[in-house]
């Protein structure tokens, strides 16, 4: 790995956490350059955030990739085996240490899988595993549960089953909301990623 370690993000929305990511690359936070955002969704806002990064001085290239672009057999929520494939390709060409799924919503396939891979998940795990977006906040609701908070995990087969590398917790109060509980979250997520990935890099530095 060199100095300036290359990651690349795969995202279907807006790209908040993404950005927050690339502030931290800039700010000194994280000793890491993003190098490549793929998404599935033409429209997500994630491309006109970078966009505007790169008006500014960065070279990130974005690439749409999805199911329309390498179609193919998948079961729904999967990747094709000509997106994953595809995917792989440019995560290859671009040279990327670690790749980032930022509020990325489709499951990763083989031979994705083969590379060194984080999710971040809005839940404390493994008791919010499986659930996603608001559900999460609902699920911790409705279950009566005393935290929620925010987890950064390797990725593996298995939805939201690799190994947590950071977690932080947020308590829940009486007056909480699924609004409120989603909003503290995606604070904390933001608040944190830069830190967890610079730390995360340096664990796996030799």
């Amino acid at each position: 790995m060199s100095d300036r370690p290359r990651l690349a993000i795969l995202g279907s929305g807006g790209g908040t956490t993404a950005e927050a990511l690339i502030h931290a690359t800039q700010s000194g936070v994280l000793n890491a350059d993003v190098v490549l955002v793929i998404t599935n969704k033409a429209d997500a806002g994630i491309l006109q955030k970078v966009e505007r990064f790169n008006k500014n001085g960065l070279n990130i290239k974005t690439l749409i990739i999805n199911g329309d672009t390498h179609p193919g057999e998948a079961a729904r929520g999967e990747q094709t085996p000509a997106e994953a494939q595809a995917i792989y390709n440019a995560i290859k060409e671009a040279d990327v240490d670690l790749i980032l799924l930022l509020g990325y919503l489709r499951k990763v396939m083989q031979p994705l899988l083969d590379l060194r891979i984080l999710n971040t998940h809005p839940g404390l795990l493994p008791i919010t595993r499986g659930y996603h977006g608001e559900d999460v906040q609902a699920f911790v609701l409705e279950q009566h549960h005393e935290f929620t908070g925010q987890t950064l995990h390797e990725v593996n087969e298995e939805y939201d089953s690799g190994k947590t590398i950071a977690e932080h917790k947020l308590p829940v109060m009486p007056w909480d909301t699924v609004e409120s509980l989603n909003v503290a979250v995606q604070i904390m997520e933001k608040a944190y990623i830069g830190v967890e990935v610079d730390n995360y890099l340096k664990s796996i530095t030799p």
